[in-house]
């Protein structure tokens, strides 16, 4: 498996959480030995164990020299887990490929930096455009201190928000109301008129 397929799976792993990690980061993470996945997580709640613990546990002895593909720089401090850099030169990885570091203050490069004072490799910015996409509302808080916003209307082709008889119940079809929903399940607060709600 190349490289590349490493991290599109990490990726794809951090976004399995959408919705469910705030004020935390989503994050994934492969665990990769002699060219085969050995192990894989992703943090799926805020509070819980981060990517990294979840994917060395699964790899176990196999992380010993293995490769290790995050989605974001593992972080250095104690929150209401342990650092996640101080399991991954714990469990002796050969290398940490991240494909962004993390903006927090508390982490912002320490990570990277006690990886590599351990001895472990360190490379940084292997789809980290995708990586700050899926992660644009942590970022946003956490570099800015504003909460991200979403607007979300359903307008007739007009521009107004209700039929002309009146009629508001739905003036968008299925597939839209169905991605509302999504919006709304990923997003920590909605806020909606009076009459809505």
């Amino acid at each position: 498996m190349a490289e590349e397929n490493y991290m599109r799976r990490a990726l794809d792993l951090a976004a399995r959480a959408r919705g469910r990690t705030s004020p935390n980061p989503m994050v994934g993470c492969v665990v990769a030995a002699d060219g085969a996945v050995v192990g894989e997580g992703f943090h799926q709640k805020a509070g819980e164990p981060h990517a990294e613990v979840l994917a060395l546990c699964a790899a176990g002895a196999r992380a010993a020299g293995a490769d290790v593909y995050v989605t974001l720089e593992p972080c250095s401090h104690f929150g209401r887990t342990p650092p996640c850099c101080d399991a991954l030169i714990a469990a002796g990885v050969r290398r940490v490929v991240c494909a962004m570091t993390d903006p927090n203050p508390l982490v912002a490069g320490n990570g990277i930096r006690r990886l590599r004072a351990a001895g472990i490799a360190v490379e940084t910015g292997m789809f980290a455009a995708e990586a700050a996409r899926l992660n644009e509302a942590f970022i946003k808080t956490v570099t800015r201190g504003l909460p991200f916003v979403l607007y979300k209307s359903a307008m007739t082709l007009d521009g107004k928000i209700s039929a002309a008889s009146g009629d508001a119940r739905w003036v968008s079809g299925p597939g839209a109301r169905r991605r509302a929903h999504e919006l709304r399940a990923h997003h920590d607060a909605v806020r909606v008129g009076s009459g809505t709600l």
